[in-house]
């Protein structure tokens, strides 16, 4: 699949419609104001905006709620209800190894003759969104080129994504676009503490930048700006030890996902029955309730202020439990059709699950996304 720049013009697929996603992630909604965030609260006042948010899976990690952000498709038909997926010959695995396992965006365009782009501050969504897709995607083949300027955590910079944005045409029917660093500041130092406000500054600039390349041909576009997840504080770094207290159960494996984690059970290996495996799970220090995602797929999270693991990890930041849940969610651009999602927006509570058949229809693509 090609990398190099999309040097076509925009296709027609709804009537030289063009589709802006931008995922800014572990923006908190009930952060975005006219002073600290005023590139987002112009297109919010010039769009729309969920007076409540959006809702994400109730797991509320990056990678499943990126996968059902291109998909529209539940966990349960993914695999990715996590930041890992089950395996029956593996068993938990990361997810973005294996992708979701139902058609993208990316495919439904490609395969109705559009073009698409997606360009990524988390190397690792290349992979996990299906974006190898694309007619273009950055980093290429998942892998930031030496010398991109990174994070703490070794994702790319808003400015590197900047930066490659610089050179990629963004005149096609369906374009992602991925801020990072608001996660990694939080992750570091809590989401509503200095730092975090500086950073939340910062990307909004990056933001605002993103939008003036979309100036050419305004009229024709219509941006969903939206995050993830949220972040809660960590003030408690001693870890819930889940994964430990449930090791020599027989058909049990645990995953953790900050302030939640994943339990898969197998009936068939486990002695246990499904109530008495919910008590084992909440005796456990620092847990604060569990709940079925799926007969064999359940989660829990933890008491606010505490994080799963098996040694202490001191940040100040961290999401997984439904206390995350809350997502950004902003429509703006010229375009005639924004008015009308607008208000859609606006009466409802939408959930991350409608977001791709809401764009497959905004462009009429064959057979939705979901």
């Amino acid at each position: 699949m090609s990398t190099q720049p999309y040097a076509g013009e925009m296709t027609q697929l709804a009537g030289q419609l063009r589709i802006v996603m931008v995922v800014i992630d572990a923006m908190p909604h009930r952060h975005v104001s006219p002073n600290l965030t005023p590139s987002l609260w112009r297109q919010a006042r010039s769009g729309g905006r969920a007076p409540m948010g959006a809702l994400s899976l109730p797991m509320s990690v990056t990678y499943a709620n990126h996968a059902a952000f291109v998909t529209g498709a539940d966990p349960a038909i993914t695999g990715v209800h996590g930041n890992h997926t089950w395996i029956d010959e593996i068993g938990w695995a990361p997810a973005p190894k294996h992708g979701p396992r139902a058609p993208t965006l990316f495919d439904l365009v490609g395969e109705s003759g559009g073009a698409s782009v997606m360009v990524a501050g988390d190397q690792k969504l290349v992979a996990q969104m299906g974006g190898g897709r694309a007619d273009v995607h950055w980093p290429p083949e998942g892998r930031l080129p030496e010398g991109t300027d990174r994070c703490a955590f070794g994702y790319a910079s808003d400015v590197a994504v900047l930066s490659a944005l610089t050179d990629i045409g963004l005149d096609v029917d369906f374009a992602l676009v991925h801020l990072n660093e608001p996660d990694t500041t939080s992750h570091l130092h809590g989401p509503d503490s200095a730092e975090a406000f500086e950073q939340y500054r910062a990307t909004d600039t990056a933001y605002g930048e993103v939008i003036t390349q979309l100036a050419d041909g305004w009229d024709q576009t219509l941006v969903l700006t939206v995050s993830d997840h949220d972040q809660e504080t960590i003030t408690d770094f001693n870890p819930v030890e889940l994964a430990e207290a449930l090791s020599d159960v027989s058909g049990v494996e645990v995953a953790n996902d900050g302030t939640a984690a994943l339990i898969h059970r197998c009936a068939s290996d486990t002695h246990i029955n499904d109530e008495r495996l919910q008590a084992m799970i909440r005796a456990v220090d620092g847990v604060e309730a569990t709940s079925a995602l799926t007969p064999d797929v359940w989660m829990a999270w933890t008491e606010p202020g505490r994080a799963f693991g098996s040694t202490p990890i001191p940040i100040h930041g961290q999401h997984g439990s439904p206390r995350c849940r809350t997502q950004m969610a902003i429509v703006s651009g010229g375009d005639h059709r924004v008015a009308a999602v607008a208000r859609q927006i606006e009466q409802s509570h939408p959930s991350v699950l409608d977001w791709a058949p809401l764009i497959a229809g905004l462009l009429q693509i064959d057979g939705g996304a979901s």
